[in-house]
């Protein structure tokens, strides 16, 4: 046994003996063959004061270095030139390095490096090929220059004054995910410049990290390719933006293999650009991004949003934008859902807000408010693009020109979400205070055939779940006016202090839910005479019914001329003390019961086509019309057919219009 063992300590001590004896002699062997080995073995021209290597240890230090490549205009491989004051390598993998020309390193250390790299090309486009020629846990720089271009001289990265020290590095080759993953990290560079993906790039001013917080000064992303190239070879993109902010800071920011993660962002005075592609049609791709965003809390102070179009019009402006982000997650779960991102909570704020509407409409908002589950937008204005005049000449077919402002919009109680495909909207309630809205249509185009649904079908088309518990009209104005070419002047109705409630607007599409909408509305009728409104729908009517009933009183009759006088051809002078009416009707349909009470009333009948008066015929009319209301009618029977291409409330007026003639013009003319 004692024997067995002193031959097996024999053994291992010759060996042991003989892995020392090799070792001193490769260290002596690469100390003074590794310069013929730079000088013969590498593409490099590459010149030190000292190195120093120890084989055991995997550690090589150098001072005074000078490197340039021996053929620059050669991009088949790496082309370095510049010069370092120490490199200092920990755990350097020797035979991978002689063999393969790959720096495989624990730890590299880098003292005022000054130097320009360009890569070579790839050989083809697998990511192996794409690989860089080193592996390296940590990197450490001390107060370097450094930039990187392409092998088309294209630049990747620069930075100036650079101090990094980085933990754990590792590369990613996949071009649409994050470019590399670390642990931990701390930065301090002027003039910093890096090529993100294949159509942006990130500049900045300063970079600065301090107990784990990154500050960034004068920010920047922006594209490499101007719009029309990015239009014409990016297809699967809907949108090309830039974004700039004077001071940008980062706590925790950490970069994982597949995620960004970061806490207290806070984005200062930031500048939001996106320019749209004209078609908003893009390739759509199965896969998602190619890395998770993790954001805890982002702020953006005193920022601007402009989007433009692809001829570089802007369609939308904000000139003031606040916003608190909480909790903002998007990756592969999220990305299953038609919302593909989630967050905890959120607050944005706004002033002046501009948008193009469309074809003929601008839109305005002095200031906005949004959170989870509550909107104020307020001084909301519709403006149209054209005059009446220019409008009527450019429209092929008959079409309403709205123009509307609203001191006031609040929604509060919001609830969404998506089931399946669809969305599901309610919300408790929707005000809209001071409203000043104008409606005008000429008769001059060409009629549009094209059917205007009723309220009732029109919510009912709704493909989606839509409640609103209450919605409110206050404190506002609605004009009408409808241009006729016949007409001294468009033909018009308004009301003033108008208020209305509209309860439980629905689309029915919720199962043995409620789907009656009653409406109420107290105003005043041209401006002079109050007037109350009880109207109601019910959108699981396929029939489309409805009722519509109210009153006006103490009406001068002078104040309905401009309605009566366009479509009637008479006017009135008096004082009409009452006006009831009573309506029913459907799609097809309306009938009911209109009465008037008056005192003093005369009409004076005009010429159809010069408008003037004609004084016989309105003498005989005025000595059937009594001074008062006595010998009138308890009321009138309304009959009368929906057209279809009009809307619900020229269908309306259209009662009170036969209700008028039935009871004004008492004489057949």
């Amino acid at each position: 046994m004692k024997k067995t063992l002193k031959i097996s300590g024999i053994v291992l001590g010759s060996i042991l003996l003989l892995i020392l004896i090799i070792n001193i002699g490769f260290s002596l062997w690469l100390k003074y063959q590794l310069p013929d080995y730079l000088k013969n073995k590498t593409p490099y021209q590459i010149s030190y004061k000292s190195l120093n290597v120890e084989i055991l240890s995997g550690s090589i230090t150098a001072s005074d270095i000078k490197v340039s490549s021996k053929q620059p205009n050669d991009v088949s491989s790496i082309a370095i030139d510049g010069k370092l004051g120490n490199l200092n390598i920990s755990r350097l993998g020797i035979i991978q390095f002689l063999k393969n020309n790959r720096i495989e390193a624990s730890t590299i250390k880098l003292s005022k490096p000054d130097l320009s790299i360009r890569l070579a090309t790839p050989k083809d486009n697998t990511a192996k090929n794409k690989q860089l020629p080193f592996s390296i846990d940590n990197i450490v720089i001390e107060d370097g220059n450094i930039n990187i271009s392409n092998a088309a001289n294209q630049k990747l990265f620069s930075a100036k004054n650079l101090n990094l020290n980085v933990k754990n590095i590792n590369l990613n080759y996949n071009p649409d995910a994050l470019p590399f993953s670390l642990d931990s990290y701390s930065v301090t560079a002027k003039d910093f410049y890096f090529q993100l993906g294949r159509i942006y790039s990130v500049t900045a001013s300063v970079l600065e990290t301090k107990d784990g917080k990154l500050d960034v000064s004068d920010f920047e992303i922006k594209s490499l390719i101007d719009f029309k190239d990015w239009e014409q070879n990016h297809k699967g993109q809907k949108s090309l933006f830039g974004i700039k902010s004077k001071n940008l800071s980062f706590d925790q920011l950490v970069f994982g293999n597949t995620k960004l993660a970061l806490k207290d962002a806070r984005i200062l005075n930031p500048e939001f650009t996106i320019q749209n592609r004209e078609s908003q049609v893009v390739r759509k791709s199965k896969s998602k991004t190619g890395f998770d965003l993790d954001f805890q809390n982002v702020d953006i102070v005193n920022g601007r949003l402009s989007i433009l179009n692809s001829a570089g019009k802007k369609t939308m402006t904000i000139a003031k934008l606040d916003a608190n982000i909480q909790q903002f997650v998007m990756d592969a779960e999220t990305s299953k859902s038609k919302i593909p991102f989630t967050y905890q909570d959120f607050k944005v704020t706004g002033a002046q807000l501009f948008y193009d509407a469309g074809k003929y409409y601008t839109m305005t908002l002095s200031s906005f408010s949004l959170l989870p589950k509550d909107i104020d937008l307020q001084q909301f204005k519709l403006n149209p693009k054209y005059s009446r005049s220019e409008f009527i000449k450019i429209i092929p077919k008959e079409e309403d020109l709205y123009d509307i402002a609203a001191g006031r919009i609040q929604a509060s109680g919001i609830n969404w979400k998506y089931e399946g495909k669809q969305p599901d909207v309610a919300m408790k309630r929707l005000t809209l205070n001071q409203v000043d809205a104008n409606i005008f249509r000429s008769k001059i185009p060409k009629d549009n055939p094209k059917e205007k649904v009723l309220y009732s079908k029109l919510l009912r088309n709704i493909k989606f779940p839509l409640l609103i518990e209450n919605l409110n009209l206050t404190n506002s104005k609605l004009v009408y006016e409808e241009d006729k070419p016949d007409a001294n002047g468009p033909g018009k109705v308004f009301f003033t202090n108008f208020n209305m409630n509209v309860r439980n607007i629905n689309s029915n599409k919720r199962k043995g839910a409620d789907t009656k909408v009653p409406i109420t509305i107290n105003c005043r009728f041209m401006d002079a005479s109050p007037m109350k409104v009880n109207w109601n729908f019910d959108t699981a009517n396929l029939r489309d019914q409805f009722t519509i009933a109210g009153s006006i009183s103490n009406l001068p009759a002078s104040d309905i001329n401009p309605f009566i006088k366009p479509y009637m051809n008479i006017t009135a002078t008096g004082l009409i003390t009452g006006l009831n009416f009573d309506f029913r009707g459907n799609n097809d349909v309306m009938t009911g019961k209109f009465r008037m009470t008056h005192q003093d009333l005369k009409v004076n009948i005009l010429d159809k086509d010069t408008k003037k008066k004609k004084g016989l015929l309105s003498a005989v009319a005025n000595l059937v019309v009594k001074k008062d209301s006595e010998k009138f009618p308890e009321s009138v029977d309304i009959e009368v057919e929906r057209s279809k291409d009009r809307s619900f409330f020229n269908f309306y007026w259209k009662g009170i219009e036969d209700g008028l003639k039935k009871s004004l013009l008492v004489i057949k003319l």
